[in-house]
């Protein structure tokens, strides 16, 4: 009896889609990058090379970057040596651009 009530209590746990481990990629900076963002320091060379197409673009980077408005529903920030499309609604990283 017991082997069949662990084997149902798997398959329920399977099924209800519960899972373990890192929650994946997040847009929001790491904390002590955060504390920086909010002194109004800069953020260190190359943080935002780590954005590639798809990801959201995180809030915190308008700041840094140069925001150019190129229709309804698109902008263009040039952030370091890079330009970023991005959707202006969802913040969804689009094109990168090397400049």
């Amino acid at each position: 009896m017991r082997p069949r009530l662990l084997m149902i209590s798997l398959v329920l746990l399977c099924a209800s889609g519960v899972t373990y481990g890192s929650p994946g990629k997040s847009d929001q900076l790491p904390p002590g990058l955060q504390k920086k963002v909010d002194r109004g320091e800069a953020l260190p060379p190359g943080w935002a090379k780590k954005l590639s197409r798809g990801d959201r673009f995180p809030e915190e980077y308008y700041r840094y970057g140069e925001v150019y408005r190129v229709d309804d529903r698109y902008d263009r920030i040039r952030l370091e040596d890079r330009i970023y499309r991005v959707i202006r609604d969802t913040r969804e990283i689009v094109d990168i651009l090397n400049n």
